[in-house]
């Protein structure tokens, strides 16, 4: 993901008394070979409880990313703490789906009808369908920062409905019903490990951090 990062400015909403608030906007595109979308992915599940089915699929973008984190700094003790939130329009499209180890061909437009839902904590100021994800990092005065920061990253959790499918199927053949009733529907539970930053500033890349070509050198290792 290329993340541009906003100038911090008043927080949407004022603070308590006993805290300051400071907001920090930005926005991002997912960046892979050159497209807006996730790398492929595979999982395998029981569809109807008792077939198992693999499919291999890519999240694509449908519209701008952006990212809101506060920082919140506590007047008591001065420690802090950072409220990440990424909003993500996304449709699930599926490559290749094997069902009981036999090939079931898809065609080449199988895709959610609609980006991938989750419940807004602010849906006044970001209406639309999109995924949600929020990440909390805190700072207590002489130790190291835990749990999420953009430039650091960590855990970022959510949960999502995926919509119906459309498009799936070939040689006349429609699959979308059968897509549908597989992958389709509300309460799926989404962690998303973030690695750290590339560079901060686009113009000191540190080739210890990444490629030539902006990618990370270390990936972290998915959390359940």
């Amino acid at each position: 993901m290329l993340i541009e990062q906003g100038l911090s400015g008043e927080p949407p909403y004022p603070p308590p008394t006993d805290e300051m608030h400071f907001f920090v906007p930005s926005t991002a595109n997912l960046s892979y070979q050159g497209r807006k979308q996730t790398p492929p992915f595979t999982s395998t599940f029981l569809s109807f409880d008792f077939q198992p089915v693999t499919a291999t699929m890519v999240l694509e973008q449908a519209g701008p990313i952006t990212i809101e984190a506060l920082l919140r700094i506590f007047m008591s003790d001065f420690s802090n703490s950072t409220d990440t939130v990424v909003r993500a329009p996304l449709v699930l499209r599926v490559l290749d789906v094997e069902v009981n180890g036999v090939a079931l061909d898809v065609g080449p437009s199988c895709r959610t009808a609609e980006p991938l839902t989750s419940t807004d904590p602010d849906p006044s100021r970001h209406p639309g369908k999109h995924l949600v994800l929020q990440g909390k990092g805190r700072l207590v005065n002489g130790t190291d920062a835990v749990g999420y920061l953009l430039s650091s990253g960590g855990p970022l959790t959510g949960e999502t409905t995926i919509p119906a499918f459309k498009g799936c199927g070939a040689n006349g053949e429609n699959l979308d019903r059968l897509l549908t009733a597989s992958i389709s529907g509300p309460g799926n539970y989404v962690k998303q490990t973030q690695g750290q930053a590339c560079a901060v500033d686009p113009d000191a890349w540190n080739p210890a951090e990444c490629t030539e070509d902006s990618q990370p050198l270390v990936i972290p290792k998915p959390e359940r």
